[in-house]
């Protein structure tokens, strides 16, 4: 039988960037309900004002007024997360500075920023989520780790496997 031994800890230095910050807040924005709905919306809109031009309901300036708020209401919520994002990198420190992540197998996910530093153990983290740009490491509701993918470098195999090692090792011993 193979003997199993632990992957050694990945350190690696996390920059936010506008970019990075944005996707992560429109992931979360339409992984929701209200997202989903926005958008449906949006869409809704734009084809009744189509179909309205179409058949004959409605004049040209009808149908660009249809069309304009279909483009607001789709358009709505990116700018807003732009806008966020933006002002969240540029005022909140937790994003304006770079951090240190340390992935453990057995301890966990040391973060080092501004001179302090804590330790989040596998049981501590709620789950993990890949969007486009980021990886997203949860640590309650309204916390997350935030790192854009760019800074795993070329340690994101190990990065990602020792974080699935650690969050499989956390809830099997709980459950």
């Amino acid at each position: 039988m193979e003997q199993y031994t632990p992957l050694p800890p990945e350190k690696i230095r996390v920059i936010m960037t506008r970019e990075a910050l944005f996707d992560f807040f429109l992931y979360h924005a339409y992984s929701k309900l209200g997202g989903f709905l926005q958008n449906l919306l949006g869409f809704a809109v734009f084809f009744l004002g189509v179909f309205s031009y179409v058949t004959g309901r409605t004049n040209g300036l009808g149908c660009f007024l249809y069309i304009l708020a279909a483009v607001c209401f789709l358009g709505y919520t990116p700018f807003l997360l732009s806008r966020k994002a933006a002002r969240a990198l540029r005022e909140e420190d937790v994003y304006r500075t770079p951090m240190d992540l340390t992935f453990s197998e057995d301890e966990g996910i040391l973060v080092e920023q501004n001179g302090s530093s804590r330790l989040y153990r596998w049981e501590e983290v709620l789950r993990a989520s890949v969007t486009p740009k980021t990886i997203a490491i949860y640590l309650g509701t309204e916390q997350a780790l935030i790192v854009p993918k760019q800074d795993f470098g070329d340690r994101f195999l190990q990065c990602y496997q020792i974080t699935a090692r650690g969050l499989g090792k956390s809830r099997s011993a709980t459950h």
